[in-house]
């Protein structure tokens, strides 16, 4: 079917249908709902890099504006991108959003994710990583620290030993986010300044090299 061609009624009728199934639902089931759509996950990249209006994704991925509005609202709707500035343009108002929040998906999660939304979510996250470590580099800060970290290591595992590691980066995770909180505490106690952080774990089957 190409582009505009599902009739007004259908394509309102099913998109009132999801926001009433949105109702109800745990912040991770919203976050599945709402990137269960590749559409989404595209505006939601470009709108992590800059600010943006739907007419501009529009040209950007040469899709249908209506189509991109209702999935920047929806976005909107879980908290993923926020409204930034509102412009007059020929008689309407142009409203700009960028990204606030990188999403967070379990692995239960993850599963629940059609391939092809699980392929570009991943690609999503890899080009926000490697933009952040490019910042870094290029403007001093991934080295400016003497415990900076960064490895790179091939492997070769059984079933079990890959299913250990994955178990030991989301205990790792849960650490992160613990330290994060009692940095803030002793910051709110000392003055101190902080230092501005990403942290990445990965843990991914290669294709055979032959």
């Amino acid at each position: 079917m190409s582009k505009g061609s599902r009739g007004k009624s259908s394509g309102a009728g099913r998109r009132l249908k999801e926001t009433e199934e949105s109702f109800g639902r745990t912040p991770h089931e919203q976050l599945v709902r709402g990137l269960s759509h590749p559409l989404r996950v595209k505006c939601l990249s470009i709108l992590s890099e800059r600010i943006a209006s739907p007419r501009q994704i529009t040209e950007y991925l040469d899709e249908d504006l209506s189509n991109v509005s209702y999935h920047v609202r929806v976005l909107s709707e879980l908290g993923l991108i926020e409204l930034v500035s509102e412009e007059p343009v020929r008689g309407a108002v142009a409203h700009f959003y960028k990204a606030v929040e990188r999403p967070l998906i379990s692995a239960a999660d993850a599963e629940q994710l059609p391939l092809e939304v699980q392929k570009a979510f991943s690609a999503y996250n890899w080009d926000l990583l490697i933009d952040d470590a490019t910042k870094a580099i290029e403007k001093g800060t991934f080295h400016s620290r003497s415990d900076w970290h960064l490895t790179r290591t091939p492997l070769l595992l059984d079933s079990q030993g890959f299913a250990r590691l994955s178990k030991a980066m989301d205990e790792l995770l849960e650490l992160i986010f613990a330290e994060q909180a009692a940095s803030a505490e002793r910051m709110n106690k000392s003055g101190e300044e902080p230092t501005r952080a990403t942290a990445a774990t990965a843990l991914f089957a290669m294709p055979d090299p032959k």
